[in-house]
């Protein structure tokens, strides 16, 4: 086995080379480089994309939402908050009032979903996502506090201690005689969310939005959060045994699903794309393979005539096809984990909030996003090494010989 690794070793080696073979294995080695370099960033920036979606929309959001139907608003129980907690698997829960509202300002007016939330719950959700401003919803200025997202903070115009006047409207056709709450602008949040958030919730105390929706004592739902994030749909589904109706419990999952279902189809999708390069460099392998047997095969037949078998003549070809894959993913591997890093420290690839949910390209690192791709063209290196391999051991050793 000394003399096959030897002998495959040197005969791979630029000196002892034609220049268009020495040429074509620097091309078969590039292009297992390409191959496994694209795959492991793809693996990396679609893990990524997962854990910042994830992060942003279970930092922001309960990983259940316990709602009423129809949105109806029941009395706030604690015996049911209680029952709520004592679910198995809920690790928090918390009574909130949310409905829809229109906001005017002294130059605009829009509408809004108005939250009303313990102030202690939404520091925790909120506290890591402000911009400007504190995370607090106690009364500012003998006024309620209340917390906006950039985007709209941006849209109307308003920065931390303008003040802003929110409409409840019931029904759209007695404005004039609803309820309305003048709140002071605490703080601003960002999320990276801004079409599920920053652009549309408007965070305030529990009891402003009972006197804002004229519901004093009374909430809309639940916001739980689980003690494992992965069981939030068997959790949800034990707090609809436990609560009955009129709830209507619904996991992170569920309301979301939309996001979630994009990110499996990119994680399934892009890997199958960038991973054709892969296989085009196995082509490459394959044709640089067999300029090496039309090259060696004076070579090879004295190998033979000296007493070497057709299985270790079979072993030179398929440890030169391994060592050209192990070569290029290594360096494939190395090229991918420069570019991944820099774009982590410097982040020079930006990407449009608006459609991204998030300003720059996300990397996440994991040893399987480049063992993956690295084992990967190793194997199809070997692979296609079989069919030079096997071409090598059929030559007949006089003829070969006789070849010029």
């Amino acid at each position: 086995m000394g003399f096959t690794v030897s002998y495959a070793c040197r005969t791979l080696r630029g000196r002892s080379l034609p220049r268009f073979l020495s040429f074509m294995t620097f091309v078969a080695v590039g292009s297992v480089a390409v191959g496994t370099g694209a795959l492991a960033v793809a693996f990396c920036i679609l893990d990524g994309f997962e854990r910042e979606l994830r992060t942003n929309i279970t930092g922001i959001s309960a990983h259940v939402r316990v709602g009423v139907f129809r949105n109806a608003a029941v009395p706030d129980d604690p015996r049911r908050l209680e029952t709520l907690k004592a679910v198995d698997g809920v690790m928090a829960a918390t009574p909130f009032l949310q409905r829809e509202a229109v906001v005017i300002t002294r130059d605009d007016i829009d509408g809004v979903i108005v939250k009303g939330v313990h102030a202690a719950e939404t520091a925790t959700l909120l506290r890591d996502r402000m911009k400007q401003g504190a995370c607090r919803l106690d009364d500012t200025a003998g006024k309620p506090s209340a917390l906006i997202g950039a985007r709209f903070a941006e849209r109307l115009g308003l920065r931390v201690g303008d003040r802003l006047l929110i409409v409840g409207i019931d029904d759209p056709t007695a404005v004039l005689n609803a309820p309305k709450v003048q709140c002071v602008v605490a703080g601003i949040y960002e999320t990276g969310m801004a079409e599920y958030f920053d652009d549309l919730y408007v965070f305030t105390s529990l009891a402003t939005a009972q006197k804002l929706f004229g519901a004093p004592g009374c909430i809309n739902g639940y916001d739980v959060l689980c003690r494992d994030i992965a069981e939030a749909d068997a959790t949800a589904g034990r707090i609809a045994n436990a609560l009955g109706y009129p709830f209507d419990p619904r996991s992170v999952f569920d309301m979301y699903r939309n996001i979630f279902v994009w990110i499996d189809l990119q994680k399934e999708l892009v890997p199958l794309v960038v991973g054709s390069l892969i296989l085009v460099s196995a082509f490459n392998v394959i044709s640089t393979l067999l300029l090496f047997v039309i090259e060696r095969t004076r070579s090879i037949g004295i190998l033979r005539t000296l007493g070497a078998s057709r299985r270790r003549i079979r072993r030179i070809f398929l440890l030169q096809g391994g060592m050209i894959g192990t070569i290029g993913a290594l360096a494939g591997c190395a090229v991918a984990f420069l570019l991944l890093a820099a774009q982590r420290e410097f982040r020079f690839l930006e990407l449009p909030p608006d459609v991204y949910y998030m300003t720059t390209v996300p990397i996440r690192f994991s040893l399987p996003s480049f063992l993956l791709p690295a084992a990967a063209a190793v194997l199809l290196s070997v692979l296609s090494a079989f069919i030079p391999a096997w071409l090598a051991s059929r030559l007949h050793p006089v003829e070969s010989i006789r070849f010029h």
